[in-house]
């Protein structure tokens, strides 16, 4: 699937533009919007960034430290810390391309620099009071892999892979314990991003710490047999371990200060926004309860199609839970909370129906913003609904038109955009869709639940919304099988209760009025030509 690009497009008579919208209420805001402005003043940062780190590893250099040594220090941290950022713009997604990420990578790196170096005055400090323990030993106690365990809470495990290499070599020349240092804060570091779980809560960093810990213990055990000296071992993997719950304390005491001056939606901010006592949800929950219902089925879709692709599934599961909160100022207009919202739509212009439907988008993005969300969920507000058209009120709006006045705008009845820019969106987006469409089956057995999510899919696909995405032809067949998956199990057939016949309840319901709209023409039992119709439609898309 194409890539996105930051050129402006022309969709339905509206202007979209491919890049990203982001919402910044940080101290750091001003920073950030002039970084993507104006690319000198990143790279400007680049470099005084190259330069504080080379102060900090300067800084109270080794003893056998000459001015040679200092500008071979230097050499190392302007070709490090370049190389890292460059994996960023290369090889991650482009949600992580953006100045905040960098300068909140650079952060980490710099962060991680200062603790060591404070925490190496520290133990030089606690060698001359126990001369009896070699300062080496001390100095397995830097909680070198405080970066890690942050970058793969921050990012994910690639990026904390490469900065934890960039790490561990920028310590070690920093405390100038050459080779052997480096081996152990790589194992410990590597350990400690594998040691995070993919969905984080409050015992993370713990757990992370303690295999940390551990990992430290087995890289001076092993250091132990390689040099043939056991004697120091004890005192070694007594600081090792006391290594890893260092990281631990650290790394739980910074987050939250990452997290609010980054504005940055981990995976323990994303748990706590989808506790159902926050008053954005609890508020949908008593005024709009059919979104919020619909909001759930949304998530559960997303959840298992992110897991399917291997993308964000908490990610989509909350994002799901506040994409539509703007239908709180207008409930009554959406139909999941008001089977009559067709009649109040009657007595209205098909153009101003149209504006209270969309609206949901801008009044939605205000009540996340005033609420406190991250960027990363209040970017599925608009996202999720792309530019797609609101079909039913363009074609009313062009029956009732006077054939005088010209043709139908068909961009005053599109959503503003823009269209999604991540995976997480076009999921989203996809299972807003089929969610809604699979409530318009009157008789969902699995051929038509088949056909409907890949003709919903197909629609989307076909009408350009997925193009600034990075999903491609093999993720929308997962994502397809997924939704199948989830919605046949929603929907499959019960069995009928002995003693009560639920079936002439059902004819009941249908001569009263209650039941769902009829089957269509010739499916006088919807089973057999749906069955038939639907087999077709699975050979035909390629899911048999």
């Amino acid at each position: 699937m194409p890539q996105g690009s930051t050129m402006t497009k022309e969709n339905g008579g509206r202007k979209t533009s491919g890049s990203h919208h982001r919402y910044h209420r940080t101290p750091l805001r001003g920073l950030f919007q002039a970084a993507e402005e104006q690319p000198r003043i990143l790279r400007l940062g680049g470099v005084l960034f190259i330069l504080l780190t080379t102060i900090v590893l300067t800084s109270a250099p080794p003893p056998d430290a000459g001015p040679v040594a200092l500008v071979g220090l230097f050499l190392f941290s302007a070709f490090v810390l370049p190389a890292l950022a460059l994996y960023m713009l290369r090889l991650q997604p482009r949600q992580w391309q953006t100045p905040k990420h960098l300068t909140l990578l650079a952060t980490v790196v710099l962060v991680t620099l200062l603790v060591v170096r404070g925490a190496a005055v520290l133990t030089g400090a606690l060698a001359t009071h126990f001369p009896a323990v070699p300062q080496a030993s001390f100095e397995y106690a830097l909680p070198v892999a405080l970066g890690a365990v942050l970058l793969a809470v921050l990012f994910n495990a690639r990026v904390a892979f490469a900065g934890s290499l960039a790490i561990s070599l920028l310590c070690a020349l920093m405390v100038g314990m050459g080779l052997k240092f480096f081996v152990f804060a790589m194992v410990g570091g590597l350990v400690g991003v594998f040691g995070i779980p993919p969905v984080q809560d409050r015992s993370t960093f713990f757990k992370a710490g303690c295999w940390v810990g551990l990992a430290n213990a087995y890289s001076l055990a092993a250091f132990a047999f390689l040099d043939g000296n056991f004697l120091r071992l004890p005192v070694e993997i007594l600081v090792g371990l006391a290594n890893g719950i260092l990281t631990a304390m650290i790394a739980s005491a910074l987050l939250p200060a990452l997290e609010f001056l980054f504005d940055t939606a981990t995976d323990l901010r994303l748990l706590e926004l989808s506790n159902m006592t926050n008053p954005l949800l609890r508020q949908l929950i008593m005024t709009a309860p059919g979104t919020y219902h619909h909001s759930i089925m949304v998530g559960t879709l997303a959840e298992a199609a992110a897991e399917a692709i291997g993308a964000n599934p908490l990610l989509c599961r909350v994002g799901a839970l506040y994409h539509d909160v703007g239908k709180i100022k207008k409930p009554a207009y959406f139909i999941e909370n008001q089977p009559e919202a067709l009649a109040r739509h009657n007595d209205l212009n098909p153009r101003m129906s149209s504006l209270i439907i969309t609206s949901h988008v801008k009044e939605g993005i205000a009540m996340a913003l005033e609420h406190g969300l991250p960027p990363a969920i209040v970017d599925l507000i608009p996202q999720h609904h792309g530019t797609r058209l609101v079909k039913y009120f363009f074609e009313k709006a062009k029956e009732a038109h006077d054939p005088d006045l010209g043709e139908v705008d068909e961009g005053d009845y599109r959503y503003p955009g823009p269209k999604p820019q991540t995976r997480e969106a076009a999921i989203l987006m996809l299972a807003d869709a089929v969610e809604a469409g699979a409530r318009t089956l009157n008789d969902p057995t699995p051929a038509r639940i088949q056909g409907v999510v890949q003709r919903l899919i197909n629609n989307i696909f076909i009408e350009g919304e997925l193009d600034e995405c990075d999903l491609t032809l093999k993720d929308l067949h997962l994502i397809a099988k997924a939704f199948i998956r989830i919605l046949t199990g929603m929907y499959h057939h019960r069995v009928d209760y002995p003693g009560v016949q639920l079936q002439d309840f059902a004819k009941k319901r249908t001569v009263d009025g209650d039941s769902g709209a009829k089957p269509p023409a010739g499916e006088k039992g919807g089973d057999a030509p749906a069955a038939k119709r639907g087999a077709e439609d699975i050979k035909r898309l390629g899911l048999s």
